[in-house]
Order: C-alpha cells, then sequence, then structure tokens
C-alpha cells in the first residue's frame, strides 16, 4: 500500500507537469486504457480530459498504425504519423513501477504547423535569393540602410568598388563605410535625390537615394550607383551622341525631301482672281478637308499646294510630293502603298515604306491626278475613305491621318463623262477647290512675278539685274503665255543668260516668239483669226483699265453689257 501510495503521489506530481508543457502527451495502462491526457492532447484530438478516463484509446481515436504502435508495447522517438490528416512526431515510451512495465507515454508533437512553417521560410529564401540577385546585377552599386542609419545589404559590386567585404560593411552606420555620403539626410528629410554626382576615392559616380516609407513612416533608404565612374558615363554618352547625330541626319535629309518650301508669300500677286484664289488658300487651309486644284500647265498648282500645307496645323508634319504621271502606272501602287519584303521579283529584301506611311500625320500632294489609271482610283477612294493604308503583298492594314491635295490640269469632268476618272473619287477629292488663272489673264501680275523672278535668277545666276525696259514690259503683257509662270521664268532667265552689259533687259533679250518676230507665220481660218482678235483685244482693254470692266469696255467703244457677254463667250477671268 505504501508504494502504491507514493506512486499515486508521484504520478499526480507528474500530471501536473505533463499538463503545462507545450506537447500533446496521453498515458494508457497496459490494456491501453486511458490513465492520464493532459489539455495540449484533449485540445488536439477533440477528448474531455476527464470523461475519456478509463476508456480504450484506440476507440476514441481511430488510427491503424498507432494501434499497432500501442499492440506491440515497443518503445519509439520520433515517429512520423497522420492522426486526423495532422502530421505528428510520436514517441512512445514504457511507464515503469519497480521495474515492471505498467503503462506507456504517448508524447505527440504537432509538426502541420512546422512544415507550413518551412514551406514559408523556403519561399522567403528564394525570394531573398532572387532579390539579392536582382540587386547585384541591376545596378553598378546598392546598399540600404534603415531608420538608424545602419547599413542592412550592400551589393558585391559596391563592396568591390569600396575595396571593403561585405561582412565588414554590414551592421555598421553608412557615414562610417561610404564617404561623404547623403543617405542620412534623405532619412532624415524623406526627400529623394536622383542621379546627383557624388565623389568618392577622388571618383565621381552617378548616384540615386530613394527613402523607403511604410505607413508613412520612413523606415530606410537605398542608395544606387548607376555608374561608378563618370568616365563610363562620357563613353555612353559619346556612342548615344553619335547615335543621335546619324538619326538626326537620317530626319534631316527626309525632311528635306518632304517638306513644304513655299508659303502664301511666294504666291505673287494682286489681281482680283489670284488674291480670291488665296483667300480660299487661307480658309481651306484651316480644316482637313481635301483639296483640288485646278489650272493650266506652269500655273503654279504645287505652290499653291506648299502654302496650303503651311498655313495649316499640319506644318510641322511631312509634305509628301507626288506626281501621278511621271511614275508607270505599274510602280505607282507600291510607289504610293509600299511594299512587303519579297512581295515581288525585285522586291527590297527589307520591303519599302509607301508615301501615305510617310505623309502620316501630314499631307500629301497628288500631282496630275487625272492621270491616275483607274485601278489606282479605287485604291486611292478606299484611301480617302476607310482611312488606312495596305502595303502590297501585306496582309494587314495600317491607320494613317493624312490631308490629301491634289491637282490636274485636264478637264476632270470631261474625263468622268467619258469614264477615265471615277465619279465617286472625282467628289470626294473636290471638296475643296481652287482654281488658278492662267498667267494671260492676270493684267499686271505678269510685271509682278517678273520682277520677282529676276531677282531670284539674278542671284542664282550671279548677275545684277535690276529691271524690264517699259517696251519689254508692254511685250511681256500681251504674250499669251501658253507655258505660264514657268515659260516666263524659262524666258527671262534666257534673256539674263544672253543680256550684254546692260543692268536691264530690254526689248532685244527677249526671243523673237515674244516680240512677234516670227520667221514662219501659219495661216488661219477667218473666223478663228476674228475671234482670237477679239479676244486678245477685250484682254488688252482689261489690262490697260486694271481690271474696271466699265472703262474696259469705254476703251473698246462697246456697251457694258456687250462686254460681259464677250468675256462669258471667250471665257475672259479677270
Amino acid at each position: 500500500m505504501v508504494k502504491e501510495a507514493l506512486f499515486l503521489n508521484y504520478f499526480n506530481d507528474l500530471k501536473i507537469i505533463l499538463d503545462n508543457v507545450f506537447n500533446e502527451i496521453v498515458v494508457v495502462d497496459n490494456n491501453n486504457k486511458i490513465i492520464f491526457i493532459n489539455r495540449a492532447a484533449s485540445i488536439l484530438f477533440g477528448i474531455d480530459s476527464k470523461n475519456s478516463l478509463g476508456k480504450a484509446f484506440n476507440e476514441l481515436i481511430h488510427n491503424v498504425e498507432l494501434s499497432n504502435f500501442l499492440t506491440n508495447k515497443k518503445e519509439e522517438v520520433k515517429k512520423s504519423i497522420v492522426v486526423n490528416n495532422l502530421n505528428l512526431s510520436l514517441s512512445i515510451m514504457s511507464l515503469i513501477e519497480d521495474k515492471d512495465v505498467v503503462g506507456s507515454i504517448l508524447i505527440f508533437s504537432n509538426i502541420t504547423n512546422y512544415n507550413e512553417l518551412l514551406q514559408k521560410l523556403d519561399k522567403e529564401r528564394d525570394s531573398r535569393e532572387i532579390l539579392n540577385t536582382v540587386i547585384e546585377t541591376a545596378y553598378d552599386g546598392m546598399v540600404i540602410i534603415d531608420k538608424k542609419g545602419i547599413i542592412t545589404m550592400m551589393s558585391k559590386a559596391y563592396t568591390d568598388f569600396l575595396g571593403i567585404r561585405r561582412e565588414d560593411a554590414i551592421g555598421k552606420h553608412v557615414n562610417e563605410v561610404i564617404e561623404n555620403t547623403r543617405m542620412p539626410i534623405v532619412l532624415e528629410s524623406g526627400k529623394e535625390e536622383v542621379a546627383q554626382l557624388h565623389k568618392i576615392k577622388g571618383n565621381y559616380m552617378i548616384a540615386s537615394r530613394i527613402p523607403i516609407i511604410k505607413n508613412g513612416e520612413i523606415i530606410g533608404v537605398v542608395g544606387k550607383v548607376l555608374f561608378r565612374n563618370v568616365k563610363e558615363l562620357n563613353s555612353l554618352y559619346k556612342k548615344i551622341t553619335v547615335i543621335e547625330k546619324e538619326l538626326a541626319n537620317y530626319k534631316s535629309r527626309l525632311k528635306e525631301f518632304n517638306t513644304a518650301s513655299y508659303s502664301l508669300e511666294n504666291i505673287i500677286g494682286e489681281s482680283d482672281s489670284i488674291l480670291l484664289a488665296k483667300d480660299i488658300v487661307k480658309k481651306a487651309a484651316h480644316t482637313s478637308s481635301n483639296v483640288l486644284i485646278l489650272g493650266e500647265s506652269g500655273t503654279g498648282k504645287e505652290i499653291f499646294a506648299h502654302a496650303i500645307h503651311s498655313e495649316s496645323n499640319r506644318y510641322e508634319g511631312p509634305f509628301v510630293k507626288v506626281n501621278c504621271a511621271a511614275i508607270p502606272s505599274d510602280l505607282l501602287e507600291s510607289e504610293l502603298f509600299g511594299y512587303e519584303a519579297g512581295a515581288f521579283t525585285g522586291a527590297r529584301k527589307e520591303g519599302k515604306i509607301g508615301k501615305f506611311e510617310i505623309a502620316n500625320e501630314g499631307t500629301i500632294f497628288l500631282d496630275e491626278i487625272g492621270d491616275m489609271p483607274l485601278h489606282m482610283q479605287v485604291k486611292l477612294l478606299r484611301v480617302i475613305q476607310e482611312r488606312e493604308v495596305e502595303k502590297v503583298g501585306g496582309v494587314a492594314t495600317k491607320k494613317i491621318n493624312i490631308r490629301i491635295i491634289a491637282a490636274t490640269n485636264r478637264n476632270l469632268e470631261k474625263l468622268v463623262s467619258e469614264g477615265k476618272f471615277r465619279e465617286d473619287l472625282y467628289y470626294r477629292l473636290n471638296v475643296v477647290t481652287i482654281e488658278i488663272p492662267p498667267l494671260r489673264e492676270r493684267g499686271n501680275d505678269i510685271i509682278l512675278i517678273s520682277n520677282h523672278l529676276i531677282k531670284k535668277l539674278s542671284m542664282n545666276l550671279d548677275k545684277k539685274v535690276k529691271g524690264i525696259s517699259k517696251e519689254a514690259e508692254h511685250y511681256l503683257k500681251i504674250y499669251e503665255w501658253k507655258g505660264n509662270v514657268r515659260e516666263l521664268e524659262n524666258i527671262l532667265e534666257r534673256a539674263i543668260n544672253i543680256m550684254g552689259d546692260s543692268d536691264i533687259i530690254d526689248v532685244d533679250d527677249l526671243p523673237k516668239e515674244i516680240t512677234g518676230k516670227k520667221a514662219a507665220i501659219i495661216p488661219k481660218r477667218l473666223q478663228d483669226i476674228l475671234e482670237e482678235s477679239e479676244k486678245n483685244a477685250i484682254i488688252l482693254a482689261l489690262r490697260a483699265a486694271e481690271g474696271n470692266k466699265t472703262k474696259a469696255a469705254k476703251i473698246l467703244e462697246i456697251g457694258r453689257t456687250s462686254l460681259y457677254e464677250k468675256m462669258e463667250k471667250h471665257k475672259i477671268k479677270m
């Protein structure tokens, strides 16, 4: 009885100890009936520590592996076992009284949370390794300090640059490791410093310092070294400068070919018809509508197109010129739309960009639009309607933002009636129309233009020419000028080249076709001669009257109404 009492006292003391440990502990007798279960085990297995006493453990916890351990009565040390989906570690010790085994003590450890913790640690370790790798490779150097200014991380590149070991830097105040550092200043101010010069060991480097903020509080600073030596930066700068110069050169050359060279100031003239045309240019320039310029060859249609672009809000964009009559019809499509690499035999390996793409955000001038083939007119109509282009041999379309200015010396309405020009395209192009009068109908503009051209030609030909004699002006005014301004420029250039020591162009400097001294006379029908004479007489009278129709009628000694009828008959616009 004494021994039994001593054992009970001993076991009671042991229960107090076991009840306050973290491990889950169950004590069973030789029949595997529970004689004790501590608080941790009752919580883990969901067993009432009082009501479970005297009951078979394997009836309360159904687990084959655990039953085998209890049946074998064999001691175990940290055996892995799964009970109720819990990963447990089990140790079994014998309960001995007077050298006799009277039961077993089962000690469980819940390692489920431990495994989760290990997984988290592994992830954190992987993340830290990735972060360290990024830090080592992203910059020439990096250092991180905490809110006390203590270095918590420094890249190997930075420690190598400073000539110190990383373990000697970590844990020290940044002022002790990096000379002239401003990181403590940033730590205090919270204001980042980007791309600042920093002198270390006699060399300048480019450094940035950025505060680390968490929940509105500055908890540290990151320092990044972009260049350990400014010489490296200078070397890079020189390389970039060379590339930028090459790019600027290419852009300059491209812009040289695709830019507007003229403005409204280059349109010389004071006649009513030319002032009306210039007024339309000013109004049309501030819209994105298509413009159709009509006029005889040599009247200056291209100058008007330049002026429209120069006056528009697209003036900084490209101005691309395309002469539809000068490009062979089989090449016009690839010229306008471009082509993909290998689109056809003879195509460039790298492909080619088309004029429409080059003109994106700017203006494209389609000169001699009346000579565009019908199959290309269809494609142009699609560009106007959809505002997109597709390269030859391509499968994708590209959106473009362009303004189209078209010009022609042909009668498009007549071409439409003849089926040589698409009616729908004509109406798409003919939104704003500018009619440029022929030179012969511009009165005193002939002299104004002549003086302007003489200044330009004199400079180009290195000659000193002041102007034209009054007699020579007379011949210039009455000439028909079928070639218009282009013919006038050629005549003046010829005159400047052959004139003598005089600084004034005289009658003798003009060709015979201007002065009327022609060797050959081609006979005409009397009716044609009379109508031509009547037309020329009206034009001369209008010029003499400076466009005043009442005065011109008096000069011709006809009524004002008759003058209007004859002007309409001969299609004279003045």
